[in-house]
């Protein structure tokens, strides 16, 4: 009989991990009518076998869905790919298929960290959020403050710390609260007209919304979605010392991000993330592009862009190398001064190799005709 018992619930969830359910907040993500069938597609009211009345443990409930093998939403997660496999035809598209996912994957992605000619896909992942339950440490959290404090420990960490399984309306389905952020103020962050889950050029180039190769004048990329702007205050409910306006501590002032020191001893001076208050890049990148500014970016390509998270991370997991070029990222220690794990370990989340990101944006590559960039 017991045999029996599990042979059943094993094919209860093969058979819901085959039926194309989920799609952005429909399915079973919101949606619902007073007579919904979508609560049998992840709970038992009588036989769960996970708490929350869930009928599998919650990462392979998602993953059920959203994972490698199966065939119920068409964002691949774990291996950070858009594919058409939900049997639903969305209209307009939500994505290309075979391009990679904005937040990169859990397991392997679809990235071209190195800005290779025909990268070969997928790509294991060299850093990546906990998705699983297994606990981490959420750098940066708390108050600025004058004892040192790296950020809160022993946190553990699944899908639903930062999404709602049940829909709200709110891009990516994110909580205004994430759990265990220890914040108390909600942040919204509002969904998209057309959802748009991929990156914008086909060979899964990557950076900001998409990036194009590299040219000997440099790097230029897509502007970011208001969503990306607006998502760093979201992200600094559990990073809370990184979120930095312009002038670091003093917003508003002249001096460029980073010139003014936070008031904390560890994280002192940081560099401008998420400024809401105090417009686009031009704070810094001041006068008319080509005459007079302070420094400049590519031949004054973004004078106009902002500076946020998502500008230089991804949300889920990134195959970025950090040890090919050079010594340097890959053993730059941790907020506690732990130096493991290290090498490509040290990726955090970056969306290019070794600090690709900082040169994006500050280019010290010798240019033929001008030089670096100041």
């Amino acid at each position: 009989m017991k045999r029996i018992v599990v042979l059943m619930f094993v094919a209860l969830v093969l058979t819901f991990a085959t039926v194309g359910l989920a799609s952005a907040d429909g399915g079973p993500h919101g949606g619902y009518t007073p007579t919904t069938d979508a609560c049998a597609g992840c709970h038992r009211a009588h036989t769960a076998q996970a708490p929350k009345l869930l009928m599998v443990p919650e990462d392979a409930l998602c993953l059920s869905c959203h994972g490698a093998t199966a065939t119920g939403a068409d964002t691949n997660v774990e291996d950070g790919v858009y594919l058409d496999r939900d049997g639903n035809t969305e209209s307009p598209p939500e994505g290309n298929v075979n391009r990679g996912l904005k937040g990169g994957g859990f397991v392997n992605t679809h990235m071209n960290t190195d800005f290779s000619v025909s990268p070969t896909f997928p790509i294991s992942v060299t850093s990546h959020h906990n998705y699983d339950g297994s606990t981490g440490t959420i750098w940066g959290n708390g108050p600025i403050t004058g004892t040192v404090y790296p950020g809160k420990p022993n946190v553990s960490m699944s899908c639903t710390n930062c999404h709602d399984p049940h829909g709200n309306g709110n891009y990516r389905i994110l909580k205004p609260l994430p759990v265990s952020s220890g914040s108390t103020v909600t942040v919204t962050v509002t969904d998209e007209t057309t959802k748009s889950y991929t990156v914008s050029y086909a060979n899964g180039q990557y950076f900001g919304v998409g990036y194009e190769a590299a040219m000997a004048s440099g790097l230029t990329r897509d502007r970011m979605s208001q969503q990306y702007q607006d998502v760093s205050g979201w992200c600094a409910q559990c990073h809370t010392r990184y979120l930095a306006q312009y002038g670091s501590s003093t917003p508003g002032g002249d001096p460029p991000p980073g010139s003014n020191p936070s008031g904390d001893p560890l994280f002192a001076y940081r560099h401008m993330a998420g400024d809401r208050a105090h417009g686009p890049c031009d704070r810094c990148h001041i006068g008319s592009p080509g005459a007079g500014v302070v420094f400049v970016t590519y031949n004054d390509k973004y004078w106009n862009h902002d500076v946020e998270c998502m500008t230089c991370h991804v949300a889920h997991g990134t195959s970025a190398d950090m040890t090919t070029d050079g010594p340097f990222s890959g053993s730059v220690p941790w907020p506690d001064g732990s130096t493991s794990p290290n090498g490509d370990a040290r990726s955090s989340l970056l969306r290019v190799d070794g600090r690709g990101v900082c040169q994006a944006c500050h280019n010290k590559q010798p240019d033929p005709a001008t030089g670096p960039t100041p």
